[in-house]
């Protein structure tokens, strides 16, 4: 920390970013440090907005559907596959158990009819808004295995309905519909793309039954091409601010933030306003210039020491909370950085850790074992995973092409029932097929453990996961 007020503010933060950004949110004064507080606050509440425009923007920045790249114009569905390799940087800690099949909804214009078909394969779909909740989740979990028919209807949406469609509403024009469906491996999913993802039908509600509907082109223009979490990180604090209140005309704050929103007033934020930073003295604008390298410097910190509570041996695990925030808006901007799309944890489970049992960072120069015993096997009634990322959260360039391991893989048991996985810089001899390549010597990395559908022993914490050790070389 460089001075008094970055270490305030990070010290107020860490204080807050697990509790309801709801609470004690009364000002007692216009102090300095009161509009610092308010108007970090008000970068960590625009940090999911601002990513999900940006997220669109690319993600629909094509002519037409590539599944290649995971785009498709507005309104379409946009697959992704095969799965992403080492250069990815669409998003971050993309998945490699699933294949994604996604649907950028504008709903603006009107209601958006999607049907998925009847398969036996696991699959997932959660629908988020334009700040990251989950408003509804279908698949094998809530909904089955049979043919599915939604209605997608948005705020402003006056009409009738038909009664024979799953009707979910959302209080946003922009949602993101995230689906993923199990896959082994890329010979597999030629054969999920077949059966499933090639019969997803995704347009406008009012083409429901037309039988000779094409879908638009869309459009494709170069300066749309970046990486949509780096382009708001980069945001100067005037930019980030005047974007964030023009998205909160298109995208009104929920009901929720109806307090926090007015209080954002005193401080020259307003839904379609402009940022005016010269209505602040010479040294609050200077600490104003400060509060996004602050909020990423929480971030990092969050993630490489996360809270005590939330910690089982090293890793960080968040079994409640993800995916429906209320007023945590700090909390919900942690894991937009961290997981943007984050599932409700009865979906799915994230550990994430940066270190092993020790305390000590994970680093390419090591090897480490994650050991589970035959009767502590991750308990999931879908299935799991561990992938490895570097610390900006992509994938990690090795020989083998290799960035996952899990129950779906050919991985060797010991022969009492327990599984040891390997991970360090060289394949391990006689474990290559339990070996999690990681980074070169002397780089640091993480890892991010995933359980779909997991059971009750992991939501409240009965079952814990094991932590990763550093192997000793005694030669």
């Amino acid at each position: 920390m460089k001075n008094k007020f970055t270490l305030l503010i990070t010290l107020f933060l860490t204080s807050f970013i697990f509790k309801s950004m709801g609470q004690n949110n009364q000002l007692n004064s216009k102090s300095v440090d009161t509009k610092m507080e308010l108007l970090t606050k008000a970068y960590f509440y625009g940090y999911p907005l601002l990513t999900m425009e940006s997220t669109f923007k690319v993600a629909t920045n094509t002519v037409e559907s590539n599944h290649f790249k995971g785009r498709s114009p507005l309104n379409q569905l946009a697959s992704l596959y095969p799965f992403p390799k080492a250069d990815f940087k669409g998003v971050v800690r993309p998945n490699l158990d699933t294949y994604y099949h996604l649907v950028y909804a504008d709903l603006s214009e009107g209601p958006l009819y999607i049907e998925f078909p009847a398969t036996d394969r696991y699959y997932l779909v959660p629908i988020l808004n334009a700040y990251t909740d989950v408003i509804s989740t279908l698949g094998s979990r809530t909904t089955g295995q049979g043919k599915l028919e939604i209605a997608l209807v948005g705020p402003n949406f006056k009409g009738e309905l038909p009664k024979d469609v799953t009707v979910i509403k959302s209080e946003t024009d922009l949602n993101w519909l995230v689906c993923r469906v199990q896959v082994n491996d890329d010979k597999d999913g030629k054969k999920e793309v077949k059966s499933f993802a090639n019969k997803i039908i995704v347009r406008p509600l009012t083409e429901r039954n037309n039988k000779k509907y094409k879908a638009p082109e869309g459009n494709f223009v170069e300066q749309n091409n970046f990486v949509p979490m780096q382009a708001v990180d980069n945001l100067n604090v005037t930019d980030y601010f005047n974007k964030m209140m023009t998205l909160l005309v298109t995208n009104p704050p929920l009901a929720a933030d109806k307090t926090f929103i007015e209080q954002l007033k005193e401080v020259g934020i307003t839904p379609g306003g402009t940022f005016d930073i010269s209505t602040f003295t010479t040294e609050e604008q200077a600490k104003i210039q400060k509060i996004p390298a602050t909020a990423q410097e929480i971030f990092q910190q969050l993630t490489a020491r996360p809270k005590t509570k939330t910690m089982q041996n090293g890793w960080s695990v968040t079994t409640t909370g993800l995916g429906e925030y209320g007023t945590n808006y700090a909390f919900r901007a942690y894991i937009t950085k961290i997981g943007f799309g984050a599932n409700l944890g009865e979906d799915a489970v994230y550990p994430n850790a940066a270190i092993d049992v020790d305390g000590n960072n994970f680093n390419g120069s090591n090897n480490y074992v994650l050991h589970f015993d035959a009767d502590k096997l991750p308990p999931v009634d879908g299935f799991w995973s561990i992938t490895m990322y570097d610390k900006s959260g992509f994938l990690v360039p090795n020989t083998i092409d290799r960035y996952n391991l899990g129950d779906k893989k050919d991985m060797n048991y010991n022969e009492d029932g327990s599984l040891d996985i390997y991970i360090q810089k060289d394949a391990p001899e006689g474990h290559e097929k339990n070996w999690l390549p990681s980074t070169t010597e002397g780089v640091e990395f993480e890892l991010t453990f995933r359980m779909y559908w997991p059971k009750k022993e992991v939501l409240n914490k009965t079952w814990t996961m094991p932590g990763v050790k550093k192997v000793v070389d005694t030669k």
